[in-house]
């Protein structure tokens, strides 16, 4: 049971001087809840003896003042310790998650992962925040309570005292007991739990597909299943504690009866003082209270507990290797050097070398699934490669800090994110300190301006989640300026106007070439069109570079590239007949 303390107390790292203060207080405090069951033994004895004077009054009276007060204060000052204490600490691990996140490989969150990270972030640690420390607070008052009121009975009458703590240890056992009971369950609940946000997510980003092609009784069965899944072991949990909620009432009965009968029968026997017996009679009722208390406590600080073992399990996931080393560069020529890569077991490249010169255009051709956009992938250090180097500049990107190597890298892929914000702060990702002036410049260059203009708040429109109010070739005029905005060295593309209308592409491409101007791109061609000016076009095959040259090189040799072009305006040249 104290374990649970301990590893909250642990886990709260630098605000754990918080905590023990408020262990303090809270001793004070059991202290002061005790004060007036001592004040009416004195009282009664006093009275039992006839010796009862207006002092005695006056004393007694101020006695209990003080200590409701102080109670009072002492109170204050737990809840001051610990329920801010827990805003702190999780405030500072939801940061801590998101530096965390940007080091994980991407393929992480491409496994099945997501509704594990939605569960932990959206509901183990809000669970902690909400209920953790009141339920931590509960645990602790309410053992010292039972310490104390244990010591002060035994002082007062060992034989009584016994009773007491013989009472005190088989109720402890019993909450023991039940709190090994609901381990097991609590951790399938997260599972369970884990399960259901991986359901609800697929089922609401496939929502399209599912009304489109009208699946939505089959496709919700799964759902469906989730939530009597979770119904059915939340069930579970709550029938687990009921054997042992009603040993822990029959025990407390036992204990309570017991104090009560051999009171009065050392009262009868002449062994213990009529008064102090009267005392005992109402005191035994508060003395067993705490653990009802704990009781209820328990199992809320085991789901707490179960919450922080996914937390934790999260946080101890392989993150991409980093000596956190700022590295400023002089030179963005980007080079790869004998490269191989794999996702788990799968090889998608194969001992690939090449330079990017620094301000070249290098464009990356080949069938769907050959490698392309694995490569605009790792130069940005999505994944780690297995075999070979990736520098720029010279550096091995695995001696740079992530930040270090982002913040000279632009990426605009064809598909776009936008979050649910306003246009002007969908754009400042790119560089938060950027004035409206310099926005607004970078979106008359991306020409999105216009449009942004003809939206009702304009820049402060709020554009829904994913960008879903805007058309593609907004959303992809948006991103090219945000990539603007941050004016980095490097531009990863994936061709942004491989599947937008003719009006748009004419914009984007015009925005393209204002992003583009005395940088180095590497493109994924979907168009060859768009990269005959190219410096260097590399032809990609089964994740192996079989071709690489300019445009006229690759045409004059006839192989695979010019295959590609003569298909390509082969295509260019249909039309219908009549």
């Amino acid at each position: 049971m104290f374990s649970i303390v301990k590893r909250i107390v642990n886990f709260s790292d630098k605000y754990s001087k918080r905590f023990k203060m408020a262990f303090i207080f809270s001793i004070l405090e059991s202290f002061c809840i005790n004060t007036p069951i001592i004040l009416i033994l004195y009282t009664l004895l006093k009275i039992n003896d006839k010796s009862l004077v207006k002092g005695d009054i006056w004393t007694i009276s101020i006695g209990l003042v003080v200590s409701v007060i102080l109670r009072a204060l002492f109170k204050r000052l737990v809840d001051k310790f610990q329920s801010s204490t827990g805003f702190y600490i999780f405030a500072d691990e939801r940061m801590k998650i998101g530096d965390y996140l940007k080091k994980l490989p991407m393929g992480y969150f491409t496994e099945g992962n997501i509704g594990n990270i939605s569960a932990v972030i959206s509901s183990d640690i809000n669970f902690i925040e909400e209920h953790g420390i009141s339920t931590l607070s509960k645990i602790v008052s309410g053992s010292i309570s039972v310490i104390l009121s244990a010591l002060i009975i035994t002082l007062l009458d060992y034989r009584v005292g016994v009773i007491v703590i013989l009472t005190a240890f088989a109720c402890t056992l019993t909450l023991n007991g039940l709190l090994k009971k609901s381990i097991d369950i609590t951790n399938e609940k997260q599972e369970v739990q884990s399960g259901l946000v991986n359901s609800v997510i697929e089922y609401v980003k496939g929502i399209s597909v599912i009304k489109a092609f009208n699946l939505e009784g089959e496709k919700s069965k799964s759902t469906n299943k989730s939530f009597k899944d979770t119904r059915d072991i939340l069930i579970k949990l709550e029938k687990s504690l009921i054997q042992p909620f009603i040993t822990l009432d029959i025990f407390m009965a036992i204990g309570t009866g017991a104090i009560v009968f051999l009171s009065s029968y050392f009262v009868l026997q002449g062994s213990m003082n009529l008064a102090f017996a009267f005392m005992m009679m109402i005191f035994v009722y508060q003395i067993f209270l705490p653990f009802r208390i704990i009781g209820g406590a328990l199992p809320i600080a085991r789901i707490m507990m179960a919450g922080l073992d996914r937390y934790e399990s999260l946080m101890r996931n392989e993150i991409l290797e980093e000596n956190n080393k700022e590295v400023e560069l002089d030179r963005f020529d980007i080079e790869f050097k004998k490269v191989s890569f794999a996702y788990e077991t799968k090889e998608v490249l194969k001992d690939i070398s090449f330079v990017a010169k620094e301000r070249t255009m290098t464009a990356l051709v080949g069938k769907s699934g050959c490698g392309k956009t694995t490569i605009a992938n790792l130069i940005a250090r999505f994944w780690d490669i297995q075999k070979g180097e990736i520098r720029i500049g010279g550096v091995n990107i695995k001696d740079m800090g992530v930040d270090s190597l982002l913040k000279n890298i632009s990426m605009v892929f064809q598909r776009v994110y936008l979050f649910n914000d306003t246009v002007l702060n969908n754009i400042k990702f790119a560089k938060p300190q950027a004035t409206i002036e310099e926005v607004v410049e970078a979106c008359k260059k991306a020409r999105c301006h216009d449009f942004i203009m003809e939206l009702e708040d304009g820049y402060d429109t709020i554009i829904g989640e994913g960008g879903c109010t805007l058309s593609g070739g907004e959303k992809q005029r948006i991103s090219i300026a945000r990539a603007i905005l941050k004016d980095a060295p490097i531009i990863l593309l994936d061709e942004a106007t491989a599947s937008v209308d003719p009006d748009n592409e004419r914009y984007i491409q015009e925005a393209i070439n204002e992003l583009v101007e005395d940088k180095t791109l590497i493109i994924i061609a979907h168009r060859l069109s768009t990269i005959k000016n190219a410096d260097q076009i590399i032809v990609i095959e089964s994740g192996k570079i079989i071709e690489k040259g300019k445009h006229h090189e690759l045409i004059e040799t006839e192989s695979n590239y010019y295959k590609f072009w003569q298909k390509r305006v082969k295509a260019r040249s249909w039309k219908i007949n009549k």
